[in-house]
C-alpha cells in the first residue's frame, strides 16, 4: 500500500526532496540548481535528480543495488569535496523519510513504514560509506600533495647547499694556494 501510494506521487516526492537538498547550499547555488535544468549547464544538480530518483526506488525496495550504490556515489562524492559537514554530505538521505511522510499523509500500516524507514537507514549508512571513503581519498591526495611539495623543497635546499659549500671551497682554495 505505502510504496503504491509512493509510485503515485514520486515525481513530487522527488521535487520535495531536491528542494530538502538543494536548501542545504548558499543561496544563490540553490537558485541554479533549481533553475537550471541542462545537465550540460548544471552537471551536479541533474546529478542530484537522476540519484535522488535513484535512491528513491531503492528505498521502496524496486531498485538495483549497484544503480543505487553509483547514484550514491556520484552525490556524496560531490558532497565530499565540498565545504559542508558530513552530517549535511549524508543527510540528505535521511530527509527522504519526512518529505514521504509530507506527501503521503494517509494511513498506512507500521510494518510499511518501518520497511520504508529500514531502506532509508540502508542508504543512510550506504552514503556514510561512499563519504568516508571520498575524504579518505581527499586527504591521501592532500598528503601526496603535501609530501611532494617538500620533496620539492628539500631538493631546492641540497642543491642550494650544494652550491654554498662549492663557493666555499672555491673561496678557501686560493688562501690555501697562496700560502705555500
Amino acid at each position: 500500500m505505502l510504496h503504491e501510494l509512493i509510485r503515485s506521487r514520486r515525481e513530487a516526492i522527488l521535487d520535495a526532496w531536491f528542494g530538502c537538498v538543494v536548501d542545504g547550499y548558499p543561496a544563490q547555488t540553490a537558485r541554479f540548481l533549481r533553475k537550471t535544468r541542462d545537465p550540460f549547464d548544471n552537471p551536479v544538480g541533474s546529478a542530484l535528480r537522476e540519484g535522488l530518483a535513484h535512491l528513491l526506488d531503492l528505498a521502496i525496495e524496486e531498485g538495483d543495488l549497484d544503480v543505487a550504490r553509483t547514484a550514491v556515489d556520484r552525490i556524496v562524492r560531490i558532497r565530499a569535496v565540498q565545504d559542508m559537514p558530513p552530517s549535511l554530505a549524508v543527510g540528505f538521505v535521511t530527509d527522504l523519510k519526512g518529505v514521504i511522510r509530507e506527501q503521503v499523509s494517509e494511513p498506512v500500516p507500521e510494518t510499511e513504514r518501518h520497511r520504508l524507514d529500514a531502506g532509508v537507514d540502508r542508504l543512510l549508512l550506504m552514503a556514510f560509506d561512499v563519504y568516508a571513503s571520498c575524504r579518505d581519498d581527499v586527504c591521501r591526495v592532500q598528503v601526496e600533495a603535501i609530501r611532494n611539495q617538500s620533496v620539492k623543497v628539500m631538493e631546492r635546499f641540497n642543491a642550494w647547499q650544494e652550491r654554498r659549500a662549492e663557493q666555499a671551497d672555491r673561496t678557501v682554495r686560493p688562501e690555501e694556494g697562496g700560502r705555500n
